[in-house]
């Protein structure tokens, strides 16, 4: 099985979601998923007054896919296999004591993986500001390009229902997305085992039915 993660919204977080803010955005707005960035970004957050320290926390200024993550956290994942990564520097701020704590930006770009879906099987559908259209067929990543070239306006989507791969793909994976088609990031039932022995918190889980291999 594979499970979807995300941060969690949960008691553990705290009162306020997302559980920090940045401090540094320009920085944080300058992260692309679609590659690792050609400058060492300065990460600075502050957790806010209602919000509870996790192993993983919440923000809203970096677009790209990836987690913020503390040491004990990029422990676990450095004894799994990965999708393409880089971690960068973030520093937290306390704001009631003026603590610094170090954490990490787990940021992952590795474009090929959505060459490596099996068009033929995959379901997809389209959306527009996206928000949830019909089912649409999408014949290989260069048609999807073809599709997304044509979209002035940046309103065009497509995201995946059912998820197979071709053989290319690595199925030793055990934390991987499909940009641009998965909403989610998703992990292995042995990471996840992992991270709940160790009671990783600031995560929660839904297992991803969408995957069919």
């Amino acid at each position: 099985k594979y499970y979807r993660i995300s941060n969690s919204t949960g008691k553990e977080t705290g009162r306020t979601y997302p559980q920090l803010h940045c401090l540094t955005q320009p920085y944080a707005h300058s992260m692309s998923s679609w590659e690792f960035p050609g400058f060492t970004p300065i990460l600075n957050f502050e957790l806010n007054k209602t919000a509870k320290l996790t192993d993983v926390l919440s923000q809203s200024s970096i677009g790209a896919t990836g987690l913020l993550v503390n040491d004990k956290v990029k422990d676990i994942l450095n004894q799994f296999k990965l999708m393409g990564h880089k971690y960068y520097d973030a520093n937290i701020v306390i704001p009631k004591s003026g603590e610094k704590l170090s954490y990490y930006w787990l940021h992952l770009c590795h474009t090929e993986l959505a060459l490596q879906l099996d068009y033929s099987k995959s379901v997809f559908y389209e959306t527009e500001w996206a928000f949830r259209k019909e089912v649409i067929k999408i014949k290989s990543f260069d048609h999807y390009k073809e599709l997304k070239s044509g979209d002035n306006q940046a309103k065009f989507g497509v995201k995946l229902d059912e998820i197979f791969v071709s053989e290319e793909f690595d199925k030793g994976l055990d934390f991987f997305t499909f940009l641009p088609f998965s909403k989610f990031e998703i992990i292995s039932s042995e990471l996840k085992r992992a991270l709940e022995l160790n009671n990783v918190t600031g995560i929660q889980y839904e297992e991803a039915h969408e995957i069919k291999f």
